[in-house]
């Protein structure tokens, strides 16, 4: 069931500016998201995402159609809870938003601005969102959404710029890189042993499994290691060592496994607008915390690159941490370029009730 929208009360009528096509004084009309903008909304994001494609062509060709655009954008606007608003200049659509509403146990109550769920006219200034933004977001305050995250594309710096003035900061990055030629492999360390994992290593796979969240817990990434966390972990690698679609790569010295490397094909659903066509999804990576800085990483990352390259895989997807020092600086030296970001922004929850 749709949330009720909060009365129009909150959002302006006419607003003016003097930066949108150098006309000063431009009346602009700000109003709730409904059906009828779905069609006009999915031309703006299929030719956001064909500029989009000209800076980073990995990205799936399929959204440059604004048939296909719409069905993105009709998965985002039919999700419960969903909540919107377009601007308009001259009756004409210029921008829009959707927020997305989250219940998780990770991340609480929060509301995402995913890949489709946003797009300025390119005549027009990313400016645009920082009011599209300010029109939208106190109706999720009046639900007690305090948490929002938005997906930007790392190429689309105006865009990045206008976020970054609204307080969003990068949590998350996502990269791409090519498998299509066969990395060089390392010289090989005779002590070192990579093979795939099965059920059998559930139990030396949980002792190495846990280094990322407890890596982040710490400075300065800072995220929270629950204490039901290690449970759902055992959970999580048990239903993927059962699953024949994944792949656990492993690295051993000596009979104990030190590192591992988890991949699984990379699915794209009808609104991933990231995940490019033939794409293996590297999902998580972790080397044992006494081995790392000895190249046993690397060695593994090129393995399983030219496995994938022998699938007849030609992209690979990873993501990280920004305020993972090791990640951040690991990935893309492995070929990894940042294509999109998880940008997020944290309100202070008494604003809920301390407005003087």
């Amino acid at each position: 069931m749709r949330l009720p929208f909060v009365p129009l009360a909150f959002l302006p009528e006419y607003v003016s500016y003097d930066y949108i096509k150098q006309v000063s004084h431009m009346r602009l009309e700000m109003i709730p998201f409904t059906n009828e903008h779905l069609d006009e909304a999915a031309k703006l994001l299929a030719a956001r995402h064909t500029a989009n494609r000209a800076a980073t062509p990995a990205l799936p060709a399929r959204f440059q159609d604004p048939t296909v655009a719409r069905t993105a954008l009709e998965m985002a606007w039919q999700q419960p809870g969903a909540s919107g608003v377009v601007a308009l200049h001259a009756e004409n659509l210029i921008g829009y938003m959707i927020g997305e509403p989250q219940v998780t146990h990770y991340r609480g109550r929060t509301i995402w601005i995913k890949q489709p769920n946003h797009a300025v006219d390119a005549e027009y200034s990313p400016e645009l969102y920082r009011d599209l933004y300010a029109a939208l977001s106190p109706h999720w305050i009046e639900q007690g959404y305090f948490d929002h995250c938005a997906l930007i594309l790392a190429t689309d710096r105006p865009t990045l710029d206008a976020w970054f003035a609204l307080s969003f900061g990068q949590e998350q990055a996502y990269g791409i890189r090519e498998v299509a030629q066969p990395p060089e492999l390392p010289a090989p360390d005779p002590s070192l042993r990579i093979r795939r994992a099965s059920i059998d290593d559930l139990d030396a796979l949980l002792k190495v499994g846990d280094v990322v969240m407890r890596h982040q817990s710490r400075s300065p990434v800072y995220s929270p290691l629950l204490p039901e966390d290690p449970v759902r972990l055992r959970e999580g690698y048990q239903e993927v060592l059962n699953d024949p679609k994944s792949m656990v790569w492993l690295a051993l010295r000596d009979d104990r496994v030190i590192a591992f490397q988890l991949l699984s094909p990379g699915e794209s659903s009808p609104n991933d607008m990231l995940t490019p066509e033939n794409c293996i999804h590297l999902e998580l990576a972790a080397t044992h915390a006494d081995e790392q800085g000895r190249g046993i990483g690397r060695a593994l990352q090129a393995h399983t690159m030219h496995w994938a390259h022998e699938e007849g895989y030609q992209y690979c997807l990873a993501d990280w941490r920004v305020t993972n020092l090791l990640s951040s600086r690991f990935w893309p030296r492995q070929g990894f370029r940042p294509t999109l970001y998880r940008l997020s922004r944290r309100l202070d929850e008494r604003i809920a009730w301390a407005k003087g």
